[in-house]
């Protein structure tokens, strides 16, 4: 039987979830294209796995960067599975649901893992590190994405004098305002800890969404749909091409190879 989060996750995505690249999803594939090339300096890939790759948002990017690579994919929700199988039919990629916090793929296969905006969602984030170091070859590579709870991003600033930060089952936070189905929001320190403490290291990260993303989301969100909208996609960018270096953060992109 399907688990809850799953058919919830499969209505969500009958209702269009996830479905295009929005001006904030533009910004992250820019910088994720930038951390792969210029931070990570990833290039001999012949297998990978995008690991909660909903209805496949970032496939054209990974086949743009690793052409020659054989592409899985695999998520909780079979409906966003076969969207992916449907608007990507031209290329070759082999998908599979993830069941029991276990992806259906054989250990030690793949060479990297990309895994965008899940680490959030997981509710046993432990198992879903395992399942990745397991999936990967040793010396295989972990990227991956996902809101930071560091302090002084915009976001910060906004949730700690609007009351609106709160504690977690599991001991970390989370921003009361934000996507429902966010169980935690992880300081880039406690990101680190948990990922060396799951077998991976040294850990590299770059930092998004200090201020104008949240500036634009919020504040200058009818530009997104009038003759500006090129102009207001790229100032959501803008923080991490100006300020990826510092901590203050409110989204991050991080990375590390398996020991």
């Amino acid at each position: 039987m399907k688990g809850h989060e799953g058919i919830y996750y499969d209505e969500r995505y009958q209702r269009g979830y996830r479905s295009e690249l929005s001006g904030y999803e533009k910004a992250r594939h820019r910088a994720l294209n930038h951390f792969i090339r210029r931070v990570a300096r990833i290039k001999q890939v012949q297998t990978m796995l995008d690991y909660g790759s909903g209805s496949g948002l970032f496939l054209d990017l990974w086949k743009e960067l690793f052409p020659a690579a054989a592409l899985c994919c695999t998520d909780i929700s079979g409906v966003a599975l076969k969207q992916l199988e449907g608007k990507y039919s031209h290329y070759d990629v082999i998908c599979g649901l993830v069941k029991d916090g276990q992806a259906p793929f054989a250990d030690s296969m793949f060479d990297l893992v990309v895994s965008v905006e899940v680490m959030e969602h997981v509710q046993d984030i432990d198992v879903f590190l395992a399942d990745i170091h397991r999936l990967l070859k040793p010396g295989g590579y972990f990227l991956w994405t996902t809101p930071c709870a560091n302090a002084l991003s915009i976001e910060h600033i906004y949730s700690l004098f609007s009351a609106k930060i709160e504690k977690t089952a599991d001991g970390y936070r989370r921003w009361q305002w934000e996507e429902k189905t966010h169980v935690r929001r992880l300081k880039s320190r406690e990101a680190k800890d948990i990922v060396t403490r799951a077998g991976f290291g040294p850990v590299d990260f770059r930092f998004r969404a200090h201020f104008f993303s949240f500036f634009c989301t919020y504040i200058l969100s009818p530009l997104s749909r009038g003759r500006l909208k090129k102009t207001w996609e790229k100032l959501m960018f803008l923080d991490y091409a100006l300020f990826r270096r510092l901590p203050n953060g409110a989204s991050m992109i991080g990375g590390a190879t398996k020991v």
